[in-house]
């Protein structure tokens, strides 16, 4: 029963020490563009019946002892963020469901990625005039960009990038954006810098038009900010930390317990 208690007692603090962690993460990407949170979720390892050796059962059904828990998936929550106005045409805000995607610059990644980060520049690559997010991942949309041409760009909710013209100041249709959704969004791979990776447990990708169907609209001049409630998680770390110290008692008390077993004297 002792080993059985410093084992539960060691996944605890585990399971405790790895919330902590994610919490802090969390809080540490407050401010950061569209981010979004993780929670971990738990399971019981295993529980088993207590049975007549060792320990005296008299009731029916017969008491279950634990063995602790194990991580059983970091999920991503994929909340909306409120929205803050920049005024910049390329600083685009999803409202409501819907991912861009973006490719790597570097040749040897061939990955697609998504993220919900739009604040877009314009930069050349190459020779190709490119929209870009802030780490340099070029944006795929159906459509090209002509810097001889086209003195500006605006974005309307519909995903249509609109070109003023040089010549006369009119406005021009030079492409869109698209969104792509997934089955479960919350259940893709997080690759850094508000990236994510297509899972086989967050399904296939469909991609759509923003503001029809179950795609958000785009909100030019807006940015998302992260959908982290700092007071949830304050609360969160102190429970975390109340449950961390608990379960350090319980291995210090059963190995207390353990050291006075070994030392009795017949």
């Amino acid at each position: 029963m002792i080993i059985k208690t410093l084992a539960s007692g060691a996944s605890g603090m585990r399971a405790h020490q790895l919330r902590l962690d994610t919490i802090g993460n969390n809080i540490a990407n407050i401010n950061t563009t569209s981010y979004k949170k993780s929670t971990p979720n738990f399971g019981e390892i295993v529980r088993q019946a207590l049975g007549e050796e060792g320990v005296a059962v008299v009731t029916e059904p017969r008491p279950e002892s634990g063995a602790g828990v194990r991580l059983i998936s970091m999920a991503r929550v994929i909340d909306q963020g409120d929205l803050i106005n920049t005024g910049l045409d390329l600083d685009l805000a999803i409202a409501g469901q819907g991912f861009f995607k973006v490719t790597s610059p570097f040749e040897d990644d061939e990955q697609e990625y998504y993220t919900r980060d739009g604040s877009l520049s314009i930069v050349n690559i190459d020779g190709e005039t490119v929209l870009v997010n802030p780490s340099g991942y070029k944006l795929v949309w159906d459509g090209e960009l002509d810097p001889e041409t086209y003195q500006s760009y605006t974005v309307d909710e519909k995903g249509t990038v609109w070109g003023k013209r040089f010549s006369d100041g009119q406005r021009e249709d030079v492409g869109n954006i698209e969104l792509f959704t997934f089955p479960a969004p919350s259940n893709l791979a997080s690759k850094g810098s508000n990236l994510y990776l297509a899972t086989e447990a967050s399904g296939e990708e469909t991609s759509g038009v923003p503001g029809e169907d179950s795609f958000g609209a785009i909100r030019s001049g807006y940015l998302e900010r992260s959908n982290v409630d700092l007071a949830s998680e304050m609360i969160g770390m102190i429970e975390a930390q109340r449950a961390y110290a608990a379960n350090s008692r319980t291995v210090q008390t059963a190995d207390e317990m353990w050291d006075r077993a070994n030392n009795l004297r017949k």
